[in-house]
This record gives C-alpha cells, structure tokens and sequence, in this order.
C-alpha cells in the first residue's frame, strides 16, 4: 500500500469505490503489476480497515471492468491489458504486434492440404473440394498464447505452401509477397462466442471464458481471394477499435465535392 494512503470514511464517495480507485490506479501505474497477484482479501481487510464485503465489492467491480482475473490456484491477478486493434487497418497479426512494439509468435500445429468444404471454397472462390492448404498455428504475443487461427490459403497461387517453410516467426503475410502476391484488402466479421472444448484446452482457456471470434478473406491487388482464416481470441488479450464519422458529416463532404 502507498505510504500514508488512507480511505476517507468520512466522504461521501461510498468505501468500496475509493477502494476500486485506489486499486486501479495501482494497476495504472505499474504498482502491481500484470499477471501478478495482489493481495489477498484477508490483507486488504487488514491493510485498509474495512469490511471483507467492501473489499469484494471492489474487486467484483474491478473484474467487470477487466482489471482483474481470479485464477484458480493463484488467486486474483492484474488482467493483462489488451492489445488494441484499429478494425479501419489492414496488417497481420504479426505487424500489428511489432507496430506496438509487441513480440508475436507462433507454434505451428498443422500445415497440409485439404479438400476444401461448401463455406471455405466459397470464401476463397474456388469450387467445393477443391484442394487448398491448411494452416493451423496458436499465435503468441510477448510469450503468452493469445489466439488459435485455423488459416485456408488458395491452391491457385502458384507455389506450394510447405510447413517447413514456417515456423516461431514466420509471418504468412510476409511469406506470401515474396512469393509475389501483392495484398490489397480484406473483408472481417467479429464476434464473442463461447468456444469449442477441443479450442478451450488449445487456448488452455478457464469454464464458461468467452472468446473473441474473426473471420477474415484476404484478396491481392486484382481482387483475387487468397486466403480464408478463423481465428479465436482469448477474449481478456484482445480489443479492437474503429474511428466512425457520421452519417451527416459523410453527406456534408459529398455534397461539397
């Protein structure tokens, strides 16, 4: 606790909240620190003079705002903060990360051919069962598994895709344009879902944890579908962000053209 702090009983701000506060700004400024634990209820009980039910309160609050994470085992810890994606940008994952000055990673699960099914062949417009490469990888960012994507590339590019051409570091995007594709734009649905149990233990994910689903196609500059992804994130890792302007502002700059 910072020295000479002290909540004020006498103020009209409710205890649990000055005790919310107090924790978030700890959190905010590096005090405990993310992944750690902090103290237990019995020592705030005793380290700010109050109730095991005020304490509760805060900390319930705090989970809700994604502060906080009670881990079986350990107790309750710093939720990592969550990696900020503008949803109006195209890049990777791999160059989102290292935009941010992230490490991204990946261990490589699978990479074969595969025939592909009704959805995938319509997403990468080629015909139902058509052959096409299947890539799956858990994709890491400073060490910690964040995400699964289960990656379809087009059999029509020209070149194989071989799995031992990938691996830690490997980013597709950066392997595809020197093999000459030139990227140009994607199409992306987002949702939160509750995920499989074949995804729950690959994401090593706890009970009833929901998880942030994306659908992506990627074309080439000629418009040319090249690959076709569904990923899964660990829904306290990730966050995604878009500038929007309004309706009124849009029709106010196409009348002045």
């Amino acid at each position: 606790m910072e020295e000479g702090f002290r909540l004020d009983k006498e103020s009209k701000v409710p205890i649990h909240q000055q005790l919310y506060c107090y924790i978030k700004e700890c959190i905010e400024n590096g005090a405990y620190r993310e992944n750690r634990t902090i103290p237990s209820e019995k020592e705030m009980q005793e380290m700010f003079e109050v109730s095991r039910i005020t304490v509760r309160r805060a900390i319930s609050d705090l989970e809700h705002d994604g502060y906080l994470t009670k881990r079986r085992g350990m107790g309750t810890v710093v939720s990592p903060r969550k990696k900020a994606r503008d949803m109006a940008v195209f890049n990777s994952f791999s160059g989102d990360a290292k935009v941010k000055g992230d490490k991204p990673g990946s261990i490589i699960l699978q990479c074969r051919m595969v025939e592909a099914n009704v959805k995938v062949a319509s997403m990468l417009r080629v015909e139902n069962g058509e052959k096409v490469y299947f890539l799956k990888r858990l994709r890491l960012l400073n060490g910690r598994i964040i995400a699964l994507h289960n990656t379809y590339i087009s059999g029509r590019l020209g070149f194989p895709i071989l799995g031992e051409d990938f691996d830690a570091t490997t980013s597709l995007y950066e392997y595809l344009e020197e093999h000459g594709i030139v990227l140009g734009s994607a199409d992306e649905t987002v949702e939160a879902r509750m995920p499989t149990p074949e995804i729950r233990r690959e994401l090593f994910m706890e009970e009833n944890q929901p998880l942030g689903y994306k659908e992506r196609v990627t074309y080439d500059h000629l418009g040319r579908a090249v690959e076709f992804s569904k990923n899964s994130y660990v829904s306290d890792s990730y966050r995604y962000y878009i500038h929007i302007n309004s309706v009124r502002e849009g029709k106010e700059d196409h009348e002045n053209v």
